[in-house]
C-alpha cells in the first residue's frame, strides 16, 4: 500500500470529490483525517472507513477560519503523531452571471476556497517541517484556465490556487515538502449538479468535453494519490489536468 504509515488530511472530506479521496487514500493504508463543516456526513465517512478496517477521523473543521485549521492540525498530531499529506480540497460554488455577484458571494467563496488553502497549509507546515518532508495536495479548476459561464468568482478562487501552489512550493522546498495541484474537469458531484440545474447550462458544459460526459470523484483519486506519495518526490509547484481532453482541444 502506497501510503502505509501515513497520515493524511483532507478538507473537505465527507462527500462528493473529498469522500472519494478520503476513501482511496485509506485503503492504500493512510490514517485518513476528514475535515468538513458538515458533521453528520464527517462522522458516518469515518465510521464506514474504521468498519472496513482502515484508519479515519473526523474533525469538524471551518477551513475559512484560520483557529478551526490550527485545531484540526493539532487534533490530527495528538491522535496520530503526525501529519505527512494535506490534501486542500474544501471548496464552495455559487453559481451567477458576472454583474450579479454581490459582495457576499465573492468574499464567502474567496474564504472556503482560497483562504482556506492558505489557513490549512498554514497549519500543518510546521508538522512537517519538524519531520522534514510532506505533501501538500491543492484542488484547482479547470474553470481557472478557460472560463465558463456563471461561474467568475468560483473560478477566481480557483486560479489563485496555481499561484498558492507555486508560492507555498518555492518557500518550503529547503524542508523536502512537495507542494502540487490537481485541477479537475467538471465532475459529477452535489456542487457541480447544483450549478447545472438549469438543463441548458449543463448540456453547454458537457458539449465542451471531449469524452462526452462529467468526470466522476474516482478518477481524480490517481493524480492526487501521486501526488501524496514518494512517487512525486521530484516534483514540486506543478498542476496536473484531470479534465476528458477539455484543455488539449480548445
Amino acid at each position: 500500500m502506497r501510503l502505509e504509515g501515513k497520515v493524511a488530511v483532507v478538507t473537505g472530506g465527507a462527500a462528493g470529490i473529498g469522500e472519494a479521496y478520503s476513501i482511496g487514500m485509506a485503503r492504500e493504508g493512510a490514517k485518513v483525517v476528514i475535515a468538513d463543516i458538515d458533521e453528520k456526513a464527517g462522522a458516518q465517512l469515518a465510521e464506514r472507513i474504521n468498519a472496513e478496517g482502515a484508519t479515519a477521523l473526523f474533525v469538524p473543521t471551518d477551513v475559512s477560519s484560520k483557529a478551526d485549521a490550527e485545531t484540526m492540525a493539532q487534533r490530527t498530531v495528538d491522535q496520530f503523531g503526525r501529519l505527512d499529506v494535506l490534501v486542500n480540497n474544501a471548496s464552495i460554488l455559487d453559481a451567477q452571471p458576472v454583474e450579479e455577484i454581490t459582495e457576499e458571494m465573492w468574499d464567502r467563496q474567496m474564504a472556503v476556497n482560497a483562504k482556506g488553502t492558505i489557513f490549512c497549509s498554514q497549519a500543518a507546515i510546521p508538522i512537517m517541517k519538524q519531520n522534514k518532508r510532506g505533501k501538500i495536495v491543492n484542488i484547482s479548476s479547470i474553470g481557472a484556465l478557460a472560463a465558463q459561464p456563471g461561474l467568475c468568482a468560483y473560478h477566481s478562487t480557483k486560479a489563485a490556487i496555481f499561484t498558492i501552489t507555486r508560492s507555498f512550493a518555492a518557500e518550503l522546498i529547503d524542508w523536502n515538502i512537495q507542494v502540487n495541484a490537481v485541477v479537475p474537469g467538471t465532475t459529477s458531484t452535489g456542487m457541480a449538479e447544483r450549478a447545472m440545474r438549469d438543463p441548458a447550462f449543463k448540456k453547454r458544459v458537457v458539449d465542451t468535453i471531449p469524452m462526452g460526459r462529467l468526470g466522476n470523484p474516482q478518477e481524480l483519486l490517481g493524480a492526487v494519490l501521486y501526488f501524496s506519495t514518494d512517487d512525486s518526490n521530484y516534483c514540486t509547484g506543478q498542476t496536473l489536468i484531470v479534465d476528458g481532453g477539455v484543455l488539449a482541444i480548445m
